[in-house]
C-alpha cells in the first residue's frame, strides 16, 4: 500500500474527478445544510472544506452566503469550476491560507475522513483558527481504524473511521463547543453510517483573579517566590466559581502564605496579556483581569507549600530584580495608604 495516504488519495481524485462528480453531484444534503446554515448570519463567509466538484459550495452560494470551495485535488477543482463555482482555492486542510478569524462557517462534508487520524487534530485546529467565532459542520464515517479502499479499477483512496465520542473529543480538544452530534445511515452506500457534528468556537474571555499586597508595620510588602517559574510575586490566583473577588483574595492568600488577612482597600484593576509559552512550554496565550487589594496580616503563620518556595518582605523601592514585571506597579499603587483605584 502507498506510504503517503494524502498524496495517493489526491492522485486518485484527480483521475476520477469527472466520474465522481457525475455520481455525487445529485446527492441531497439539504437537511444537514439547512441546520448548519441556520447558525450563520446572512452573507456569512463560509468555506466548503474539501469541496470536491462543488455541489455544496453551489448550495451555500444559492443560500446567499459568500461561499469558497477549497480542495487539494486539481481535478476536483476543475470539475467545480465547470459547474459554476466562482471562488475556488487549492490548499491543504492542515494549513489553511486564511487569516485568523477570516471565516464565519466551515462545511466539511466527508473530506477530513481522508486524513490519517493522527492529522485530524491539526486540521480541526486550523479550522478553529480560521473561524474566529463561528461554526463548523463535520461529516465523517463511523467505524474503527483506517483502511484503503479500491474501487475495483485500481483507484485507491484512504479512509479513517471514527466513533461519535472520538469526534466530540477531537472538536473539544481544539476549543470547539459541540452543539450537535448524531449518526445516520448513508443514503448512497448501504451499510455505511455517517457521523454529523456541529461545533461552535468558544467565546474566550479573560481569566479573572486577585493579588494581595500585604504590608507590615514597617511598610514592607510580602512577596512569594513561585515554584513553577521561580519569580517573586504578590500572592494571588484565579477566581473560582461562585466566589467574590474579595473571597478569592482571602482564599488565595491563605493557600499560598498560611496567613489570614484583612483587606484594607481595592488598589487597582489591571489588564494583562501573556503570549503562548509565558508560563512554561506549551502554555496557551492568555489575558487576565486582576484586582489588587492592599491588606495587612491578621493571623496565621507563614508556611511554604507546593506553590511557594520562599517568602520575603521588601520595601517598595527595593524590590528584587527577579520579580514578575507587572507586579512592580501593582505594589507601588498599593503602597499608598489612601488613593483612587487605578485602572490599567
Amino acid at each position: 500500500m502507498p506510504t503517503d495516504p494524502t498524496q495517493q488519495t489526491i492522485q486518485t481524485y484527480d483521475q476520477i474527478a469527472a466520474q465522481f462528480a457525475a455520481r455525487h453531484c445529485g446527492s441531497d444534503l439539504s437537511e444537514q445544510l439547512d441546520r448548519f446554515c441556520a447558525r450563520l448570519r446572512p452573507g456569512a463567509r463560509v468555506l466548503d472544506l474539501g469541496c470536491g466538484p462543488g455541489r455544496d459550495t453551489l448550495s451555500l452560494a444559492a443560500r446567499g452566503f459568500w461561499a469558497l470551495g477549497l480542495d487539494l485535488s486539481a481535478g476536483m477543482l476543475r470539475e467545480a469550476a465547470a459547474r459554476g463555482v466562482k471562488l475556488l482555492v487549492q490548499a491543504d486542510s492542515r494549513a489553511l491560507p486564511f487569516a485568523s478569524g477570516a471565516l464565519n462557517g466551515i462545511w466539511a462534508c466527508a473530506s477530513l475522513l481522508h486524513l490519517p487520524k493522527a492529522d485530524l487534530p491539526a486540521a480541526l485546529a486550523e479550522a478553529h483558527r480560521a473561524l474566529g467565532h463561528g461554526h463548523i459542520w463535520l461529516i465523517l464515517r463511523m467505524g474503527e481504524g483506517e483502511k484503503w479502499e479500491d474501487d475495483g479499477q485500481g483507484h485507491l483512496r484512504f479512509f479513517a473511521y471514527y466513533h461519535p465520542a472520538e469526534v466530540e473529543l477531537a472538536l473539544e480538544r481544539v476549543g470547539f463547543n459541540v452543539l450537535h452530534c448524531s449518526v445516520r445511515p448513508s443514503r448512497q452506500r448501504p451499510g455505511l453510517v455517517m457521523i454529523s457534528a456541529l461545533g461552535w468556537t468558544k467565546l474566550v474571555t479573560p481569566h479573572v483573579g486577585a493579588n494581595v499586597a500585604i504590608f507590615d508595620d514597617a511598610g514592607r510588602v510580602l512577596l512569594t517566590r513561585r515554584q513553577d517559574y521561580g519569580l517573586w510575586c504578590l500572592p494571588g490566583g484565579h477566581m473560582d466559581m461562585h466566589e467574590t473577588l474579595q473571597q478569592t483574595a482571602l482564599r488565595e492568600t491563605q493557600e499560598e502564605t498560611g496567613l489570614t488577612v484583612e483587606l484594607e482597600r481595592l488598589a487597582g484593576l489591571y489588564s494583562s496579556h501573556y503570549p503562548a509559552g509565558a508560563f512554561g512550554e506549551g502554555s496557551p496565550a492568555r489575558s487576565l483581569l486582576i484586582a489588587v487589594f492592599r491588606a495587612h496580616a491578621a493571623g496565621g503563620e507563614l508556611a511554604l507549600n507546593d506553590e511557594v518556595t520562599e517568602f520575603g518582605w521588601f520595601a517598595p523601592d527595593r524590590l528584587p530584580e527577579d520579580i514578575i514585571p507587572q507586579h512592580v506597579r501593582r505594589i507601588h499603587d498599593s503602597a499608598r495608604v489612601t488613593g483612587e483605584v487605578v485602572v490599567s
